[in-house]
Formats: structure tokens, C-alpha cells, sequence
């Protein structure tokens, strides 16, 4: 399994060039946030879902509070890995061709990804987006890493897919149907 760390400012493409990724994968791609179950316990709390620079940092200083009491999001981040590669294990299929991509911005959480799982880490990056004031530290620490590969969003929506294309190709995934 090829397990990538994706990073980058707010509205950098992230999310869509995964998008991409995914269309090109099928089932043999994933997506998951180290956020996602942080997400959950905000809405329990009354978060509406909005992005508000007030509502990111509430979501980051939350995911501190639960990486600091217990390695939380790292560990849902990893359950939902196990689950999945059990998925293709049960019906005798090889998850070694999959890419199982995971959102994750703070330096040190991408770290133990890499050191823990062998990741391979992948910045995402738009020119127009870059200098915007952040309101969480989690944002503002996107460039205090280095990143295996950068990849620019600086054209059309089909440049950005066609950079998915490639980055997979690259990784040697050959489509399975």
C-alpha cells in the first residue's frame, strides 16, 4: 500500500486533486483527515461545519488537545487504515497497489506518518493562496516541512487532474479495469 501525507494552505486544491486521484483509483483509493473524528466530536459540540477562521482554530486547538491527551487522531487515522486493508485481505485481493492518501497539516503528525508507516508526503501548492493570514497554527505551519514532492495547482481544473494522473503513474498504478 502506498500511504500518501497531502498537505497545504486552505484552498490550495487539495481535496480536489485527491478528488482527481480517486476518480482515476476507484476502489483502490482512500481518503481520510486527521481532523475527521475531530470534525465528529465538534459537531456533537454544536459546530455547524462552517470554515470560519474562528471555527478552524477551534477545530485545531481541539485536535492538539486530543493528539496531546492520547495520540487520538493518529490512531483513528490508522483504524480506518486496518479496516480498509482488511476489506481487500478478506476477499484475497493484494493492497499493495493502493494509495490510501491521508489530510494532515501539522510538521510533527506528518512525521510519525513517515516514520511510523513509511509515508511518502505531498504539498499541494497555489500561488494565490499562500500568503493569507491563518488563524490556527496547524495553517500557518503548512511550509515547516519538507515535502517529498510539490506539486503546483497553477492552471485549469483538467492541468490539476492531469497532475493526478501523473503523480499516480508515477507511483506505478496502472488501472485495474
Amino acid at each position: 500500500m502506498k500511504v500518501i501525507v497531502i498537505n497545504g494552505m486552505p484552498r490550495s486544491g487539495k481535496s480536489t486533486f485527491v478528488e482527481f486521484c480517486l476518480e482515476e483509483l476507484g476502489a483502490w483509493g482512500m481518503e481520510v483527515s486527521t481532523v475527521d473524528f475531530v470534525k465528529e466530536l465538534a459537531s456533537e459540540c454544536g459546530w455547524d461545519g462552517s470554515k470560519t477562521p474562528e471555527n478552524r482554530k477551534f477545530l485545531s486547538d481541539l485536535k492538539d488537545l486530543l493528539t496531546n491527551w492520547g495520540d487520538v487522531p493518529y490512531k483513528k487515522v490508522m483504524e480506518e487504515k486496518r479496516i480498509w486493508e482488511f476489506s481487500f485481505e478478506n476477499y484475497g485481493i493484494s493492497s499493495k497497489d493502493c494509495f490510501f492518501f491521508i489530510h494532515c497539516r501539522e510538521p510533527q503528525e506528518i512525521q510519525k506518518f513517515v516514520d511510523r508507516i513509511g509515508a511518502e508526503t505531498l504539498l499541494i501548492r497555489r500561488a494565490e493562496v499562500e500568503n493569507e493570514l491563518q488563524s490556527n497554527h496547524a495553517d500557518a505551519e503548512v511550509f515547516d516541512f519538507t515535502y517529498d514532492t510539490e506539486i503546483w495547482n497553477d492552471g485549469s481544473l483538467k492541468d490539476l487532474k492531469d497532475k493526478a494522473k501523473k503523480f499516480l503513474k508515477e507511483r506505478g498504478w496502472k488501472r485495474k479495469w
